[in-house]
């Protein structure tokens, strides 16, 4: 069994500790460990000439094009991430300290460039920022004491740092994965995802390196790889088969097919529950009072008007054929105040001042967010409303937004949807959109659906 870290020295004898740059071929070894800051700060260091780092081979590696004397920067991260994908199609198991996701541009050639470009995902993900969330805890709590990694949770002690968890409410999140860790909070930190025929096991990351707790964890790893791998156990020999047990081969026929029966309705509950999911999250705009928690159902509502997230680390932007909205969400238990105005407003000016262009904004507001919603008086401030008129950006309320995401999920045609859109982009001021639905909106669909009003 071979092991190979990248960016992460561990200390022992079967575990090879090299770079991005000077690693062996990738798809050679059983397990790969990896630090994904580390890498990218090693590749933007490279590609700004600090330092020098060699291949394998001993080539310097530059921020250009392959030559006899030199390694281009672009083409062996390509390398590096084919091999990555090839280690998974043979089995391997990739084991990643968890970091938010970010990015450096500036390798010449390569675009993408970011802190997982390198690993592939299952089916339908993406390691982007709706998946990976930036967080940091010292606490874990484990979800799955019989999952082969549950001892390296442990070997980290107070050492434990986490810089990430995972969205469990993304798309297709509860299907492709297994959580064996979660915070103190119950977000997923301990994650395996089954990616081509290997796995892409998620740890939390430590407070520092090396010492006692490093040496603690590099045995811990190599053991939860020996266990998760199997290797421990002869495979059993062939001859065995022969031996036959009146009534076995019958046995394990029922076994396999009521196996295949259960993986199917477990897949079909997993579809079904993510479904479910989605359309809730369309209902939570009405109630949500967290940022964390409203903002996904806000931006899942304007995902069915027809906009799209602007994926990157910075405040939530949203954008379509119409034009690109900055967005703000507010919401509380009384009417919102000036709050929400005062963020968007610094935003405003920073992008007027940075590329001279005239934005728009957005601010989704979720006043009195535990009344029923036809029974919210005031969900706003008039202030700001009045402050909205004057900067120039648009109001909505979560109750309006809900009502054309449902429309949207119904009756609505693509004219209407594009209504919507330029209505929030181009209004100053208190947004209407319930003129624009269909007539039909405001019913209750023959599954459940209802209007803002309420059920």
């Amino acid at each position: 069994m071979r092991l190979l870290s990248i960016g992460y020295p561990m200390p022992h004898p079967l575990i090879d500790n090299h770079t991005i740059f000077n690693a062996p071929t990738l798809f050679d070894y059983d397990a790969i460990i990896v630090d994904p800051s580390s890498m990218l700060s090693a590749i933007a260091d490279a590609a700004e000439a600090r330092g020098e780092h060699l291949t394998h081979s001993d080539l310097p590696v530059v921020d250009g094009e392959t030559t006899a004397g030199s390694a281009g920067l672009a083409e062996l991260l390509r390398r590096r991430r084919d091999e990555f994908a090839r280690a998974l199609d043979r089995g391997a198991i990739v084991i990643v300290f968890t970091h938010p996701q970010a990015s450096y541009p500036g390798v010449s050639r390569f675009t993408g460039c970011d802190r997982y470009f390198w690993l592939p995902a299952p089916a339908g993900m993406g390691w982007d920022s709706s998946l990976l969330r930036g967080g940091e805890g010292t606490t874990a709590v484990i979800a799955n004491h019989a999952h082969a990694f549950t001892p390296v949770i442990d070997s980290l002690g107070p050492d434990l740092l986490y810089r990430a968890y995972f969205d469990d409410r993304a798309h297709g999140f509860a299907a492709a994965s297994q959580v064996f860790a979660r915070s103190a909070g119950g977000a997923p930190i301990g994650v395996e995802f089954a990616v081509g025929s290997g796995v892409v096991v998620f740890l939390p990351a430590r407070k520092g390196s090396g010492g006692k707790v490093g040496s603690m964890l590099a045995q811990a790893i190599v053991e939860a790889v020996q266990t998760r791998m199997g290797t421990d156990d002869a495979e059993t020999p062939g001859w065995v088969a022969k031996h036959l047990v009146p009534g076995l081969a019958k046995r394990e026929a029922e076994t396999i097919a009521a196996s295949d029966r259960l993986a199917a309705a477990t897949a079909e509950v997993a579809e079904k529950e993510g479904t479910a999911d989605e359309l809730r999250r369309v209902r939570d705009v009405l109630w949500r009072g967290g940022e964390h928690s409203q903002l996904p159902a806000v931006q899942h509502c304007l995902e069915l008007l027809g906009f799209s997230r602007w994926i990157d680390d910075g405040p939530a932007r949203m954008t379509s054929i119409e034009g690109e909205l900055h967005l703000e969400i507010a919401a509380s238990r009384e009417s919102v105040d000036m709050a929400p105005h005062y963020r968007l407003r610094a935003r405003l000016d920073e992008v007027i001042e940075r590329d001279r262009t005239a934005p728009r904004g957005l601010v989704v507001v979720n006043g009195e967010r535990l009344k029923e919603p036809s029974l919210r008086q005031t969900p706003y401030d008039d202030a700001l409303r009045v402050a909205a008129e004057a900067t120039r950006y648009a109001i909505v309320t979560a109750d309006e937004l809900f009502s054309a995401a449902v429309s949207a999920l119904g009756a609505a045609d693509e004219a209407a949807l594009a209504a919507m859109r330029t209505r929030l982009i181009e209004t100053d001021g208190v947004a209407t959109l319930r003129d624009l639905l269909p007539a039909a909106a405001g019913e209750t669909s023959d599954e459940g659906m209802v209007s803002g009003s309420g059920e």
